[in-house]
């Protein structure tokens, strides 16, 4: 029998991003000794008012359908939450509650694409915008980043990517996997592109909570944009709340309307005792996030130090997120070997940054979601495991 061609494209690119973690895990669940650096799931447990909040709800019967799109609470507190964030009005019928951010990307991308519609990305892109974009019938087009300026937004390299067929520009600041910011003179150029062009400016903003000393800048308060602007968040991160499934789209109202049209085909509501938990985690203290905050501040300086006596490996230091790059083009390894030989030699898990395209395959993506004291033996293994091999061949 006769499958959609695309499904060739994701089962390709899939496979091949998450080997080494796949074997890492499998070892892990084995018994073997791993540490698990290869992916971003938090290793925080939620907060635990988040959790009664959703136990609660469970208990009082909040068991039953639930409007697609979101419940009315959670709305209004994205909308509040986003309304102090970006210094704007936001309305609870500009937001569109989705199964996490992946999901919220994919519904944009369907309500905005019609088939062969461009999509420029930012190389390197994260591993799952291209699959996501031809899982929507859209076509990827990259525009790079300025790699030797910190992986730094080019708005010329995005403007010279720009044809009659583009529909939209994916921004994802902070980025994944460099951590780069993108400063807000680049943003509003960006923005000014797609006003233009008349281009929707679809901005992934995951980490935007998750920023160490530099400020970030949301696009949606570029001037012109407000109607061709879609903010895609998400709690997974910043609240430890990744298994939950909570994330959203803010755009325009008609969009909106769109968007919960076209949940109500494929996945109609969410869990309304889950959404109880995910509106507690937006209209509470934040004491426990701004501590998650901390820790990975703390743990990339950890990463970046523990890392610098490793022979011909840098470590690049993240100005926000979860993740840490190192670059590998001073050893004898790309990324792609340099995963695997670690993972078997001292049974540390990265990921190889040829996952996400050509231009990181001399660098791995390193996870800062392990606790302090795991993260400094990861370190401690990864330079031993170095100066054994200084001066060899791969």
């Amino acid at each position: 029998m006769r499958y959609a061609s695309f499904l060739q494209d994701l089962a390709a690119s899939g496979s091949t991003a998450w080997a080494v973690h796949s074997e890492a895990m499998a070892r892990h669940r084995r018994g073997e000794d791993v540490i698990i650096l290869s992916v971003g799931d938090p290793d925080f447990t939620t907060p635990p008012p988040i959790a009664d909040a959703a136990v609660d709800a469970l208990r009082s019967g909040q068991t039953k359908y639930s409007a697609a799109g979101g419940v009315a609470g959670l709305r209004k507190a994205i909308a509040q939450t986003e309304s102090k964030r970006l210094g704007l009005e936001i309305s609870p019928d500009e937001v569109t509650v989705t199964a996490g951010a992946q999901n919220a990307l994919y519904m944009t991308m369907r309500c905005l694409l019609d088939p062969d519609d461009a999509v420029i990305l930012l190389s390197p892109p994260y591993v799952m915008f291209e699959g996501v974009v031809r899982a929507a019938g859209g076509t990827p087009i990259l525009a790079p980043l300025d790699a030797d300026r910190g992986f730094a937004l080019d708005p010329d390299a995005v403007a010279a990517a720009i044809t009659p067929k583009t529909r939209a520009i994916l921004l994802n600041s902070p980025h994944n996997p460099s951590g780069a910011i993108a400063n807000r003179a680049a943003v509003e150029r960006l923005a000014a592109l797609c006003v233009a062009h008349d281009l929707w400016l679809i901005s992934d903003e995951v980490y935007a909570d998750l920023c160490f000393e530099r400020s970030f800048y949301s696009p949606r308060r570029a001037p012109g944009v407000g109607d061709r602007c879609v903010v895609i968040r998400s709690l997974s991160k910043s609240h430890a709340m990744s298994g939950w499934r909570i994330g959203w789209a803010v755009g325009p109202a008609a969009f909106a309307g769109h968007a919960r049209n076209l949940l109500n085909n494929i996945q109609y509501g969410g869990s309304a005792f889950l959404q109880a938990g995910a509106e507690a985690a937006l209209t509470g203290d934040g004491a426990d996030t701004a501590c998650m905050k901390e820790a990975y501040r703390r743990r990339r300086d950890l990463l970046v130090e523990g890392l610098a006596s490793a022979p011909g490996l840098r470590a690049l230091k993240p100005e926000a997120g979860i993740f840490a790059l190192a670059d590998t083009s001073e050893t004898s390894w790309s990324g792609e070997s340099f995963s695997w030989a670690l993972l078997n030699e001292a049974g540390v898990s990265v990921l190889p940054g040829g996952a996400f395209g050509p231009v990181l395959q001399d660098r791995v993506r390193i996870s800062l979601c392990q606790p302090d004291a795991v993260l400094a033996e990861a370190c401690a293994r990864i330079v031993h495991f170095l100066s054994r091999h200084a001066g060899q061949a791969a």
